[in-house]
C-alpha cells in the first residue's frame, strides 16, 4: 500500500513540478518510507523538502519526522539537534511543542 501511495506522490511531482502542493507531495514520500520503518530514506526524503522547500508549511513537520527517524536510527544526537532547530525556527509551530515535549524526553 504505500509504496504505492509513494509511486503516485512521485508521478504527481513529476508531472506537475511547479505546483503549489509539491511539499506536500514530497512530504508524504518521505512519510511513506517512515511507515516502512526504512528510517535511512526517509530522512533522505524529508530532507529535500527541508532544502527545496525552505519556509513552507511543511517544512517543520519534515524537521520532525526526520528527528523521529534519527531516533529510531539510534542517532539521538543528530534528532536533539534537529529538535533544538524546530524549536528555535519555528516557535509557534505545532511541531515545536512536540519537539520540547521530545527533547524533554530524551535528556
Amino acid at each position: 500500500q504505500t509504496a504505492k501511495a509513494r509511486d503516485m506522490f512521485a508521478a504527481f511531482a513529476e508531472q506537475f513540478p511547479q505546483h503549489k502542493l509539491l511539499p506536500n507531495a514530497r512530504y508524504w514520500i518521505g512519510e511513506t518510507y517512515y511507515i516502512e520503518k526504512n528510517y535511512e530514506q526517509a530522512v533522505v526524503e524529508f530532507q529535500r523538502v527541508i532544502k527545496e522547500y525552505p519556509g513552507k508549511e511543511k517544512v517543520p513537520a519534515a524537521l520532525l519526522k526526520q528527528a523521529l527517524s534519527f531516533r529510531e536510527l539510534g542517532d539521538t544526537k543528530s534528532a536533539k539537534f534537529i529538535l533544538r532547530e524546530i524549536i528555535d525556527k519555528y516557535p509557534q509551530a505545532d511541531e515545536a511543542a512536540t519537539a520540547k515535549e521530545m527533547l524533554s524526553k530524551m535528556k
